[in-house]
């Protein structure tokens, strides 16, 4: 026979559990909880999430939802520091699921003189995602999250005369932020955006958009194009492909001597770069932002390499372990190593390979002038023979 103190006690710790198994499953990390000892109940504590080196904390303090498969996050430094970037500029966001820390970049969506509450950026779901699906589906006001960046150089320095802006999908981010920072930065520059999705329900920042167009007029104008658009659709319509995009330059009256700023899948923006070359555009005027995954160079046939950092004169002795970037083994070393965005999108890591070999995840932000010099990213490169590294 269980006595009534015992039933209680077991009862607690069933209703403990199971709020512990129900938090797990619904995303929430375990709260502290109580535990018996000699000196009676105390609380006892939760180990914080270890920080990913260079990281900072940040806290989401609002989720938008923009379609059904795609959320904005704003995020703010849980110590109340300012977060500065640039529009156009991404961050890296780390997601622990299932014991694997995985990282992923989302642009934001907002430039910084917008950014009141935060830095906003936004999430679509990609098929099979393991982090957007988690985002989309999970992200809570109140949940933490480390946050690196902010990374690349996908801005606007110099505001030209006319600058056109052509999105793909959620290739609309970073420009939905580059658009009403120029227009804002100058009275003078005329902003033409060509959007391309499958769907109506697809388009972000619907509301956004049509805002920006009524309180810019005439220096603002955009023209959304649909692959399955809706009776009595009055946009373009079409995929991004080269034919379309001719079609889209040629409806909002773009000349040839403007800047230009891709973004979108990879398919969408090889078409793009076609249309230009066909309505005349110098490759100059053009720039891209390409996210792609990147795919590991032969992880299976790495092993431990010995790897010479040389930080200022001075050489330091690190094991580039095989389940580790060269990046991840020089930190760990304690070598102090740049770096941004931690996904070969950015270029903030690269050293000079001096001696050795360094073979990297594909692909990358490297141009094929600087593979030929002798610069290798850290993020996703791995030694593949003993190796000699220089910082810049």
């Amino acid at each position: 026979m269980i006595e009534g103190g015992a039933w209680r006690s077991r009862a607690e710790r069933w209703v403990r559990d199971a709020r512990t198994v129900w938090d797990g499953l619904a995303g929430r990390p375990p709260a502290p909880f109580t535990v018996r000892d000699g000196q009676g109940w105390q609380r006892a504590a939760v180990p914080a999430p270890v920080a990913v080196p260079g990281s900072r904390r940040m806290r989401v303090v609002r989720v938008q939802r923009e379609t059904p498969d795609a959320v904005s996050l704003t995020l703010r430094d849980v110590a109340g520091r300012a977060t500065p970037y640039r529009a156009g500029q991404f961050f890296t966001l780390v997601v622990r699921d299932r014991g694997e820390v995985l990282r992923r970049a989302y642009s934001a969506s907002l430039p910084p003189d917008r950014a009141v509450e935060g830095v906003r950026v936004t999430v679509k779901r990609v098929a099979g995602g393991r982090v957007s699906g988690l985002l989309v589906d999970g992200a809570r006001a109140g949940d933490e999250i480390d946050v690196l960046g902010p990374s690349g150089s996908f801005v606007v320095d110099a505001v030209p005369p006319e600058l056109v802006l052509i999105a793909g999908g959620s290739g609309l981010t970073p420009l939905r932020a580059v658009a009403e920072d120029v227009l804002l930065r100058d009275t003078a520059v005329h902003v033409a955006m060509v959007v391309g999705n499958r769907r109506e329900e697809d388009v972000l920042f619907v509301s956004e958009i049509a805002g920006l167009v009524a309180a810019f007029g005439a220096r603002l104008r955009v023209l959304h194009v649909l692959a399955e658009p809706p009776e009595g659709w009055r946009g373009g319509v079409g995929l991004l492909d080269a034919p379309t995009t001719r079609a889209a330059l040629e409806r909002l009256g773009v000349a040839p001597s403007a800047e230009f700023r891709v973004c979108g899948p990879e398919a969408m923006m090889d078409a793009v770069r076609t249309a230009l070359g066909e309505h005349g555009v110098a490759a100059e005027r053009i720039r891209e932002e390409r996210f792609s995954g990147a795919v590991a160079a032969s992880p299976s046939a790495r092993s431990d390499v010995a790897v010479t950092v040389r930080v200022r004169g001075v050489e330091h002795a690190v094991v580039n372990r095989r389940d580790e970037s060269l990046l991840e083994s020089a930190l760990a070393a304690g070598v102090t190593m740049p770096f941004s965005c931690t996904l070969g999108g950015c270029g903030a890591c690269r050293v000079k390979l001096r001696e050795g070999a360094v073979a990297m995840d594909e692909p990358n932000c490297l141009s094929p002038l600087e593979r030929t010099d002798g610069w290798v990213l850290t993020c996703v490169g791995h030694a593949v023979a003993p190796t000699v590294v220089e910082v810049p």
